[in-house]
């Protein structure tokens, strides 16, 4: 059904196929299979930053504006209202066919998660790769230099122009940190190493149980 209506709403957009770029990644769920839609789209249209300014604009309004926010996620709101209130703007004509898409499948109401996976396409269209490093506290410029070097030397970011390292508090890791990026995630937390240790030591009894009771 999405592929249905996603080609029937792009087929504008065949005549540039052969100047298009695809999706430079793979983006999962259904908010990264709309994304890349986009993005091809986009892409054989030419028009890829033209469409990352107008989400950006729409993503604006979404956190400036409750209101705005509400209307597009409200089930009570019928669809063709809401797609009547995102052309209400001035937006390219590639990211107003896909939000009547968006209408015609009832998904306005995960734009704003469409548009962080469009994000993601984006920056690794321009040789980004974001980073999120997770920490307990704070972790100083050296500390996440370090990071960033590592794995610069990583073979899945070779052919990237540049690391974008992000710092997440979360005090529930208690210490270390968990450090993701691209399909990549390595856990290095002490909230880990105490849930293995307590896995380790159930076994242990499990095993001491069955052998001597």
């Amino acid at each position: 059904m999405f592929r249905q209506l996603a080609t029937r709403s792009f087929t504008s957009a065949r005549g540039y196929a052969s100047a298009a770029k695809k999706a430079p990644i793979v983006v999962h769920g259904i908010d990264g299979k709309y994304a890349t839609a986009l993005f091809n789209a986009a892409s054989a249209k030419g028009t890829l930053e033209k469409v990352d300014s107008d989400l950006s604009v729409i993503q604006k309004a979404i956190t400036s504006d409750p209101r705005f926010k509400e209307a597009l996620i409200s089930p009570l709101i019928k669809q063709e209202d809401k797609e009547k209130i995102l052309l209400g703007r001035k937006l390219s004509e590639t990211t107003k066919n896909f939000v009547s898409l968006l209408a015609q499948n009832g998904r306005v109401s995960i734009l704003q998660e469409i548009i962080g996976a469009y994000t993601q396409l984006m920056k690794a269209y321009n040789g980004v790769v974001p980073v999120r490093v997770t920490s307990a506290s704070t972790l100083d410029a050296k500390t996440l230099k370090e990071v960033e070097a590592t794995i610069a030397s990583n073979e899945y970011v070779k052919d990237y122009k540049k690391l974008e390292v992000v710092n997440v508090l979360n005090p529930n890791i208690l210490g270390g940190m968990v450090i993701e990026f691209g399909d990549y995630t390595l856990d290095m937390s002490v909230s880990t190493k105490i849930a293995k240790l307590e896995k380790l030591l159930h076994g242990i009894l499990l095993v001491y149980t069955l052998t001597y009771e």
